[in-house]
């Protein structure tokens, strides 16, 4: 399946090429981490697109009036509306949607997300989950590599004397993990112990999440600290997402058995190792199959992400529902 535009997480990558973030993960999955099923949009997917699209005369415009005293807000929003107009590159496209059959195919539940190629490109990046049509997913793509001109990137490159048009913007395919019907978290090392956060669904302020410390060497220990878990963010129906209340047993009960426990320590352990540095690792919990997997590894904070799902924003307030 492996094509100049589209290449499977499972062997060498080149982060020019995928992004960073994407980079990152495959080199775990080559450790022994379970990573999510998946492949990546390249960078040089990105530019025919935006060869074929003949959106650098587009791009060269706005900033040019931005340079002439335009809002910037409005300067990015201007290329970003050509990029979610324009058809993609029939090239691109049928990798694409090669890439998505081998997957599954229609039906099959994706998560869509921009891996960045380098700091001043991140900005407030775009992630679609529950994406189950190639047509959603060439949409998704289109939005990723539109995200490359939000106002932050934009003004990042800028300060930065970057060339809007020498960038690109890789995208990540992966197979869904129903966190709604399970948990996530993050796990990070620290000291002897490894640190975990765990919560009921697809994530979210972690206040009253589950705590552990874990103690991965030869003579395993954890220590728990319950959290209250009083909501959690589910796929809202039928589109969306939306913030519920857990259930009693929810409430009482621990997201993460001692043994997904001693596998996370085991991760995070085997990441700190192989980047040479703290890092920490998101992970989520598959509710159908109970599996764990790994889907972001990060060193430091991370930058500001929109998550989507069937198109719509989840960041957007919403009641909570009964």
């Amino acid at each position: 399946m492996n094509s100049e535009y589209v290449v499977r997480l499972d062997g060498e990558v080149d982060p020019e090429q995928v992004g960073v973030k994407t980079a990152r993960l495959t080199e775990l999955a080559r450790e022994g981490v379970q990573v999510p099923e998946g492949f990546a949009v390249t960078a040089a997917a990105y530019r025919e697109f935006v060869r074929d699209a003949r959106l650098g005369p587009a791009i060269a415009q706005a900033i040019r009036r931005y340079r002439s005293g335009r809002d910037l807000i409005v300067a990015a929003a201007e290329i970003r509306s050509a990029f979610r107009d324009a058809p993609m590159s029939p090239v691109v496209a049928d990798n694409i949607l090669k890439a998505y059959a081998a997957l599954g195919g229609e039906g099959a539940d994706v998560a869509v997300r921009c891996s960045p190629v380098s700091a001043p490109d991140v900005g407030q990046e775009e992630v679609f989950l529950h994406l189950s049509t190639g047509e959603d997913v060439l949409a998704a793509c289109r939005r990723c590599f539109a995200s490359l001109y939000g106002a932050v990137a934009v003004g990042n490159r800028e300060a930065e004397g970057i060339d809007h048009l020498a960038v690109a913007m890789p995208v990540t395919v992966q197979r869904m993990i129903r966190t709604d019907l399970g948990g996530s978290g993050n796990a990070r090392g620290e000291s002897t112990f490894v640190r975990v956060r765990a919560s009921w669904g697809l994530g979210g302020p972690t206040a009253d999440a589950d705590q552990y410390s874990v103690h991965p060497g030869s003579r395993p220990m954890i220590v728990t600290h319950r959290g209250a878990k009083l909501t959690k963010t589910v796929y809202g129906d039928p589109c969306g997402t939306r913030v519920v209340r857990t259930t009693p047993e929810e409430r009482s009960t621990l997201v993460l058995s001692d043994e997904d426990l001693h596998r996370l320590a085991d991760w995070s352990v085997a990441a700190d190792k192989h980047f040479r540095r703290p890092t920490t690792i998101d992970w989520a919990k598959d509710g159908c199959s109970g599996e764990l997997s790994v889907i972001e590894v990060r060193p430091g904070v991370s930058p500001t992400m929109r998550i989507r799902a069937y198109g719509r924003s989840a960041l957007v307030p919403q009641p909570i529902a009964d």
